[in-house]
């Protein structure tokens, strides 16, 4: 059998969000794709604190994070990049003069750093980042964007005409906008020469408006059922949902484990 590289998405691919419950036919899906002798990693917007916090839970050691800027071998982070440096300071600079809230995470950990306490009111019940708050935070300062978080709903948004960064944005609850790298597929083939491996090898599995940057002409795409309708549509194949055995019936569909 020809030996392939299985990159995952974390979030309602691999596990159900927002549990973070990875569903027991997954974990026997990806044991049986080790025992073929194939790779797997990980391929995730998170940062890679959460990606390789994933990757042990599914007994994975190779992570691509970041939204394709960070890459783990073997638990071994080679490197952590981020969003344009320039781009974020000038943005965050433009949103100062519409009095426009927000928060960078610039390290990798679980944190928004920012000015304003009143960003509180806006912060959803399951989102687990810890604010910081500091009156003095200087963009100078900032050495790395790994996100930014602007808030304001789309009626905002729309009604003010505010900018947008760019086109790579989500929106993380209704009154907070995420921008966050999305070059995964940039990554998959880094990841990929890493290995000595052919483009062709991958086989990707996404759910979100994120995996469109994972999904690639050279890859096996697979969208879970779940998945967006955009990603569905530039799919090889869809699978089921991820909490219907959708890993492992694409897998058996392909022939990639043998039972």
């Amino acid at each position: 059998m020809k030996k392939r590289f299985f990159f995952f998405d974390v979030d309602n691919t691999l596990t159900i969000w927002p549990t973070g419950v990875i569903p027991e036919d997954t974990l026997y899906c990806l044991n049986k794709l080790k025992e073929s002798g194939h790779e797997l990693a990980i391929a995730t917007g998170r940062l890679q604190l959460d990606g390789d916090y994933f990757g042990r839970k599914a007994g994975i050691t190779n992570i691509i994070a970041d939204g394709g800027e960070s890459l783990t071998i073997d638990n071994q982070l080679l490197y952590m990049e981020g969003l344009d440096i320039s781009m974020c300071r000038d943005y965050l600079a433009y949103l100062d003069e519409y009095d426009v809230r927000w928060a960078v995470t610039c390290t990798n950990e679980r944190k928004r750093f920012t000015r304003f306490p009143d960003i509180q009111q806006f912060i959803e019940d399951w989102d687990n980042y810890e604010t910081v708050v500091d009156s003095k935070l200087s963009l100078e300062n900032i050495e790395k964007f790994y996100k930014l978080f602007v808030y304001m709903t789309p009626e905002e948004e729309q009604n003010r005409g505010i900018a947008q960064m760019n086109k790579d944005i989500i929106r993380y609850g209704n009154h907070c906008i995420l921008y966050e790298p999305m070059t995964k597929s940039k990554g998959v083939k880094a990841m990929l020469e890493r290995f000595n491996m052919p483009h062709e090898s991958a086989v990707v599995f996404g759910d979100g408006i994120n995996d469109l940057s994972l999904f690639d002409p050279a890859f096996l795409n697979i969208a879970m059922g779940n998945a967006k309708p955009e990603l569905k549509a530039k799919a090889d194949y869809v699978t089921t949902d991820c909490d219907k055995g959708g890993i492992l019936d694409a897998c058996r569909k392909f022939g990639f484990i043998e039972e």
